[in-house]
């Protein structure tokens, strides 16, 4: 018999919190009004950071693994770790979008409650053992990031890209359903581990869960952002204010990666075969096509959009570079894994900053949040925000001495040990495409700004936003110069969540 202290609800407790934190401010910004927004918004901004900050601290103190909510919810150390880290770049992504806001005059309240609710569902997302309770934070995601996009209700752009948004996730939810209710129908449930037993044990139609799972597979690839399923990704980058883009392309890819792991290797392992060279596919696709187009666009926001895509390329062949049939040497498919979450986080830090940049100079008339060509005024805006900017475009490059060329190395090394050497290959060369648009980047602010005649503004920041900026930059430097910082802890999470 089923009660209620069976459902171990206290599994969910920084859901809890999290939904607590987001009415209090609802309730607040109500009651209170516009005279004390800045004093609200700041206290929402410290207890979502100081709740990361918690959860991070936990995952390490107190490393356990346990299921609630009759299995269809999960807590264990890497997803504990990933929704604290997330929740502090959270906080720190919105206080860079704040002055942006009021200059274009969108609510603050509005929108961080808004994109606070994507939060929610991006912690779902992380803990679903069950196809229907990750439906739900998958669409509670949505919802909240579409309504993000659509908020600038002055700009025909913006709603456009909500517009576009709105449609290919409906289409993409229709996917991700069909394939849920083919392999309902096949096993006779939504749990991942019955699923995973019910096909081993040759209690399911193996063409009618194969066919579910294509399906599913295309509604996780279009939440990651991988080609053929990219088409929102460059025009919603485009089309939204730059606070909307920020939050659409950062926090969300680490839920939506420690999802799809979790979906295929405790849900689907069983059919390895049949998926790996699904996603073989999609890492040929993206890192062909998201870097060969970035080099064409003159949009800085449109040129992100497209390397998130190459960069999505390299977290789906992490992901195909998984082996679960290499017993005799069982390091190897944990390096893999260590590898795809390393680089999910590293991507984290360096496309939060480089956003973070143009969001803060932006007060600049000169300094444009989308051309290019007008980043050569970043320089003499601020030059030590300029000199973060160049650190962030390395990274994300692949260059030492930052941490994102062991990310891609160890990924790269991941696929070489897994007998996908060609793809390893083409994978070298396409980074070597995505380095000309990253270099050209860093061409346009160092030695195009250094020499610009015309006069710019010295953009002045505030103390905190200032020492964040500054201090992201620096991690990228300081894990560059000791990458065992970022892998030792993601191996300990990793062996301790799943191995």
């Amino acid at each position: 018999m089923h009660t209620f202290n069976s459902l171990n609800i206290m599994i969910a407790s920084p859901e809890m919190i999290l939904f607590g934190l987001i009415i209090l401010y609802l309730l607040s910004s109500l009651l209170i009004g516009k005279k004390t927004e800045d004093i609200l918004s700041r206290i929402f901004l410290v207890s979502l950071f100081a709740l990361g900050f918690y959860l991070v601290i936990e995952s390490f103190l107190n490393p356990i693994t346990q299921n609630g909510f009759y299995g269809m919810y999960v807590i264990d150390p890497l997803s504990l770790f990933s929704k604290g880290f997330i929740c502090i770049t959270f906080s720190i992504a919105l206080l860079y979008c704040e002055q942006f806001l009021v200059s274009i005059k969108i609510p603050r309240s509005e929108f961080f409650l808004l994109s606070s609710f994507g939060l929610l569902g991006q912690f779902i997302m992380m803990s679903a053992s069950h196809l229907l309770t990750i439906y739900l934070g998958i669409e509670l995601l949505s919802l909240s990031l579409i309504s993000l996009v659509a908020l600038n209700r002055e700009s025909s752009a913006s709603i456009e890209a909500a517009i576009k948004f709105f449609v290919l996730a409906a289409l993409a939810s229709g996917f991700l359903l069909y394939g849920i209710s083919m392999i309902y129908g096949a096993t006779g449930t939504f749990q991942l581990a019955e699923i995973a037993d019910q096909i081993l044990s040759d209690g399911a139609n193996p063409i009618i869960v194969v066919f579910g799972l294509v399906f599913v597979v295309c509604g996780l690839a279009f939440k990651i952002g991988a080609v053929p399923f990219h088409m929102w990704i460059p025009d919603i980058y485009q089309g939204a204010v730059l606070p909307s883009t920020l939050l659409v392309g950062s926090t969300p890819k680490v839920a939506a990666i420690l999802m799809t792991y979790r979906v295929l290797f405790e849900g689907f392992y069983p059919l390895m075969e049949d998926w790996q060279g699904m996603f073989v596919i999609l890492a040929l696709l993206s890192l062909g096509l998201g870097n060969l187009v970035a080099v064409l666009q003159k949009s800085f926001k449109r040129l992100m959009g497209y390397s998130t895509i190459g960069h999505v390329g390299f977290l789906v062949a992490a992901i195909a570079s998984v082996d679960y049939e290499l017993t005799d040497n069982p390091g190897l498919e944990i390096s893999a894994v260590i590898g795809l979450f390393s680089y999910t986080f590293i991507y984290l830090l360096a496309f939060l900053g480089a956003l973070g940049c143009v969001l803060l100079l932006a007060k600049e008339e000169r300094v444009s949040t989308d051309l290019i060509s007008d980043l050569k005024f970043m320089f003499k805006a601020n030059p030590v925000i300029a000199w973060c900017m160049v650190l962030f475009m390395l990274s994300m490059a692949g260059i030492p001495p930052t941490i994102g060329f062991y990310a891609k190395f160890a990924i790269l090394e991941s696929m070489v040990d897994s007998d996908l050497v060609w793809l390893a290959v083409f994978a070298v060369l396409l980074s070597v495409v995505g380095a000309f648009y990253y270099l050209r980047i860093v061409k346009v602010i160092l030695f195009d700004g250094m020499y610009v005649a015309e006069s710019v503004n010295e953009v002045r920041l505030s103390k905190l936003s200032y020492s964040l900026l500054v201090l992201n930059g620096s991690l990228i430097l300081i894990f560059g110069l000791f990458p065992d910082m970022v892998f030792d802890p993601v191996s300990r999470l990793v062996q301790l969540s799943f191995y």
